[in-house]
Formats: structure tokens, C-alpha cells, sequence
């Protein structure tokens, strides 16, 4: 350590010097380092048993638990977000009303005891910022309807911003737009039907503190849009509709507008949770959450340059009940829960996208009851094996 910060007074002056700069990699810094584990790690959120699973990622995209699963102290967690350097998870609890502020441990899994923050009514799903600065809960409940923007801190602490009216009731799921300018909300009821009006997707401004501008609609998808996801250029966005059973796309403006893809929507039994891979090659599209009414499992789709979709040759990859997946950071394996089932199941990502599920899949989670959002990859890339 240099000298200058041995020297009366130093302290005073480093601490300063980090409030001037409020990088999401000091948080690592402050909080010691937190080092990616060989591997990777896939976390899931059981909604049954109230608590949060970490799997170890290995060959050949086999999991294996990083010791028992760690309790939200709450209530059915579902939606799940970590900070672009892996160090703070955020999972909601929707029947509790609170957010659970989880630490990562030095081989990925998951601290016990978490910081607990209250959240409006039932919130449902959970965004980080690509700056990793600002954290975003959609409050579904009937009497709320409001996103809630939270700044993070160094240390990886949510303190609230503000509450954002939506323009409809259910908010469900956002996804923010690569360059942090944009939000995007689906919203979805589980009392909608095939007969129910379609549902808007709502744009929001971010602004330069993270808090929101005035709500827009900017296009319409069917009803029961569980899932929303952006393509890594943020110049594609795609949406389930459930009850509607097809997928949606839409092109991005540079000004946040959508233009429907050509050929879309595309038709998709009970599609729920979908994600595009980190190359914007393929979109992979939880479908029949509902085990043991075929067709069922995670279709894989190939993305042509205008956006518009045509299935890969194994699709779809045949499993039951899956609602929530995630991709890992290099885009070799694919995970989705199984939610009567209480397991993940695993792929690896293949030449086309095809898929080759891995050995010993699927894998339990150690919990009960995986739900839609469940899912997720630590964001920072494995380490190099020295």
C-alpha cells in the first residue's frame, strides 16, 4: 500500500474518493472480493419451501447443489436478479411483500440471513440495471401496480427511489434495454382467457438517477404476457402470451418504439418464460408448463436478421413443466426449471442451436416448487482455471 494512504487523514480521503465514483466494481472492493466460482452457478427460487438453491455448473452443463438451499425469510420467492459482478442477489416474495438482499459467497453459493426490504404490494419479477446501480420490482398486486426503482449501494444495499404507476393492472416481468435507456413491462393475470382483450408493452425512460419517465404503450401482444426478453443489441424484443399460446416480436427503434416483426406472432403451446442467447442467434421458449398435456418442453428457436423465427432441428427438447430459463454467460448450456417436479433440467447448447441435455438431468433443487422467474445464471464469466 503506498504510503500516502498510511498518513493521518487518509481514510477520510479514500472514502471520498469512492463516493465520487459510484462504480457497481467497488462494491466488490468494499465488500472484499467475491470470486467467480470454476464453473458458474445457476440459482433457483422455490416458491414451495421458501428458499433459494445454489447449483454448481460442471461439464458437459451438470449441476450439482452447493450445500442445502438458504431461506428468503419470506414468503413464495419467485423473480430473482443478481449485480453484474455477481456479488448481491435479489430474489422477491411475493406472499410477504418483501425483497431478500442475498450476499454471494467466494464459490457462488448463496449467504444465509438475508437483508430484508420491504416491496409494495406482491411483487412478482426482478431487474438490475446494466450499470448495476439501480434495481427494478414490479408490484403485481391489485391495489398497487407500480414498478419500484432502488438504488444500489456499494455494498450492494437497495435503498427505495420512488414507485411508478404502470398503465395497467398485473405487471408482471421487465427487461431493460442493453444501453440501460429503456424499460420494457409485459403484464399478465391468471384469470385471462383466449377471450381476453390483448395486452399493451409499456416503454419507460430511465433517467440519469434510475428513476423512471412517464409511462408509454408502445405495442400490443396477446393476453397473458408472462415473459419479456431483449436480444443482446437491444434491437429485437420478444413476448409470450399464454393464454394466446404464441410468441411475439418486435423490432427496436433507436427511440424505444416497436415495430412487429414479419411473420409474427408464432404459435407456441403455453409459453411462458423465454431467452435470446448471448450471440442473438437463438431464442429458447419455456412451453407447457402445465406437465403431462403434450407438446411440452424447451423450444429453441433460430433468429433470422429481420427477427423472424423458424424452429431449430431438435425442437422442442422434450421435458415437462418448465416456466423459467436462463443462459449462461458464454451461451454453451441452458437451464429451466420443472416445476411440479422441484428440479432443473439441463442443456448443453449445440452447433444450431440444438440441444443435448446433459447427463443426470434433470437435477433437484433441493426445494419445492420452482415458478415462473425462478431462474438464474450468475452474470460474471467462469474464471480461468489457473
Amino acid at each position: 500500500m503506498s504510503s500516502v494512504f498510511m498518513r493521518a487523514g487518509a481514510a477520510v480521503l479514500a472514502a471520498a474518493a469512492l463516493l465520487a465514483v459510484p462504480s457497481p466494481a467497488l462494491a466488490q472492493a468494499v465488500a472484499g472480493p467475491v470470486l467467480p466460482p470454476s464453473g458458474g452457478v445457476v440459482y433457483v427460487t422455490n416458491a414451495g419451501s421458501g428458499n433459494v438453491s445454489s447449483l454448481a455448473i460442471g461439464p458437459r452443463a451438470t449441476l450439482k447443489l452447493l450445500g442445502k438451499p438458504v431461506s428468503t425469510d419470506g414468503k413464495t420467492p419467485r423473480g430473482i436478479a443478481l449485480t453484474p459482478d455477481g456479488a448481491t442477489a435479489y430474489v422477491v416474495n411475493s406472499d410477504s411483500d418483501t425483497l431478500s438482499v442475498f450476499r454471494v459467497g467466494a464459490q457462488g453459493a448463496l449467504q444465509p440471513n438475508p437483508r430484508i426490504v420491504k416491496t409494495g404490494d406482491e411483487p412478482w419479477g426482478a431487474t438490475v440495471s446494466p450499470n448495476g446501480r439501480t434495481l427494478y420490482v414490479t408490484n403485481t398486486g391489485v391495489d398497487d401496480a407500480t414498478i419500484s426503482a432502488y438504488r444500489i449501494g456499494l455494498d450492494g444495499t437497495p435503498t427505495k427511489l420512488g414507485d411508478f404507476k404502470t398503465t395497467s393492472d398485473h405487471p408482471k416481468q421487465t427487461v431493460l434495454s442493453p444501453d440501460g435507456r429503456f424499460l420494457y413491462l409485459s403484464y399478465a393475470d391468471a384469470d385471462e382467457t383466449a377471450d381476453s382483450p390483448p395486452r399493451v408493452i409499456t416503454r419507460y425512460t430511465v433517467l440519469p438517477d434510475g428513476t423512471l419517465g412517464p409511462a408509454q404503450d408502445v405495442a400490443r401482444a396477446g393476453p397473458a404476457n408472462y415473459g419479456i426478453t431483449m436480444s443482446p443489441d437491444g434491437g429485437l424484443l420478444y413476448v409470450t402470451s399464454n393464454v394466446a399460446q404464441n410468441v411475439w416480436g418486435f423490432r427496436v427503434g433507436k427511440d424505444g418504439s416497436l415495430k412487429p416483426v414479419p411473420g409474427m406472432p408464432v404459435s407456441v403451446r403455453d409459453p411462458v418464460g423465454l431467452k435470446v442467447t448471448p450471440d442473438g442467434q437463438h431464442l429458447y421458449v419455456c412451453a407447457n408448463f402445465d406437465a403431462g398435456s403434450p407438446p411440452g418442453g424447451l423450444l429453441g428457436f433460430t433468429i433470422h436478421a429481420d427477427g423472424s423465427l423458424t424452429p431449430t432441428a431438435d425442437s422442442p427438447a422434450p421435458t415437462d413443466g418448465t416456466s423459467a430459463v436462463a443462459i449462461t454467460p458464454d451461451g454453451q448450456d441452458i437451464f429451466a426449471n420443472i416445476q411440479d417436479t422441484s428440479q432443473v433440467v439441463a442443456f448443453a447448447i449445440e452447433s444450431g442451436g440444438t440441444l443435448k441435455q446433459a447427463p443426470g438431468s434433470p437435477f433437484p433443487t433441493g426445494g419445492k416448487h420452482p415458478l415462473s422467474q425462478s431462474v438464474a445464471v450468475r452474470p460474471v464469466p467462469a474464471a480461468t482455471p489457473q
